[in-house]
């Protein structure tokens, strides 16, 4: 008797490897899976204007970016303690404006870049409830903890799910053909809605999520929803507040992202990577002694080594912080 549902998942048409160039975008848990490929050291941008929940907000943004969208201190309110935008999220606010204002537009420039030459885009859809800000009628990405009678707050329709993402998928391939464009929903139950609430919600990205893959031949959906949902139905799997994932279950997803998306050669050089980073975050008891020369001595050569035998890999920062141990 078989007491596992397993969820099968069709290895991808197309691979990753060092030399692609990946965007992540949407929910916490975007930014949590994009974390394994940032410390396996490939090349990534991850939500240029901070965490994105939901899909009206994800197009908006990547309008912006690719329109090459400026911003001024007229899109910047003060709260008393810090200038915000409802653009972004908290972690490009600051208690100078026109500091703001830079770190903003820095990150809107960095994106339009590397969207330009992007291989492939992971988009997490969190939710379909929306805030709209009132004052302009526009879906804000984060409300910085302002009043509520600012914003009209509501579950999207399938349709306004559907055309959000038809204008990411356009928006993008106009300027970059070769694209791919990976979409998920989150697994993280938006409890604040109720059980139901969240269902409805989960749902609508669902269904808009498929109208996208079966209307755009380059874009593809991957089952983290399912594989949480279904492979992963026991609590021992999440966190302390039993809504976000445990570090053991964001690992067994990647695991299926590497089946899925990697090439036998690039999971053995991941696994080399991955050891070697280990390294890196190794602690140093003294940085002075002849033990400790040594060891830096080696991942240096072991750093040129893996750079030497994988295309695409950077290790440079790596390098530079244990010759910092040389000197």
């Amino acid at each position: 008797m078989n007491f596992f549902t397993l969820v099968e998942i069709e290895k991808s048409s197309f691979s990753i490897d060092y030399t692609s160039k990946l965007v992540f975008i949407g929910s916490c848990f975007a930014e949590n899976i994009s974390a394994y490929f940032e410390n396996a050291k490939f090349q990534c941008l991850v939500n240029p204007t901070g965490i994105l929940y939901n899909p009206l907000s994800i197009s908006m943004m990547i309008e912006n970016v690719l329109s090459g969208k400026r911003y001024s201190e007229n899109d910047f309110f003060f709260d008393g303690t810090l200038y915000n935008s409802y653009d972004f999220h908290g972690r490009f606010s600051d208690s100078d404006l026109q500091k703001a204002v830079f770190l903003a537009n820095k990150s809107m420039e960095k994106a339009y870049d590397f969207f330009l030459k992007a291989d492939v885009m992971f988009i997490t859809l969190g939710t379909a409830f929306v805030y709209f800000l009132k004052e302009t009628s526009l879906p804000v990405a984060n409300c910085h903890k302002q009043l509520s009678e600012k914003f009209l707050r509501r579950l999207i329709s399938v349709s306004e799910v559907e055309n959000a993402l038809k204008n990411i998928v356009e928006n993008l391939q106009k300027v970059n053909k070769n694209i791919k464009i990976v979409l998920t929903v989150s697994p993280l139950r938006h409890f604040r809605d109720g059980a139901h609430g969240n269902n409805l919600s989960k749902s609508t990205l669902h269904l808009g999520t498929n109208f996208a893959v079966e209307n755009y031949g380059f874009v593809s959906y991957f089952p983290s929803f399912e594989v949480v949902i279904d492979e992963l139905r026991d609590y021992r799997f999440y966190d302390k507040d039993m809504i976000h994932l445990s570090l053991t279950a964001e690992e067994y997803i990647w695991q299926k992202i590497k089946q899925t998306y990697f090439s036998d050669k690039v999971s053995l050089q991941v696994e080399k990577v991955e050891k070697f980073m280990k390294s890196v975050g190794h602690r140093v008891e003294n940085p002075f002694s002849s033990g400790t020369k040594a060891f830096a001595e080696k991942n240096i050569f072991t750093a040129k080594r893996l750079e030497a035998e994988i295309q695409g890999l950077n290790l440079e920062k790596e390098k530079a912080y244990f010759c910092g141990f040389l000197k």
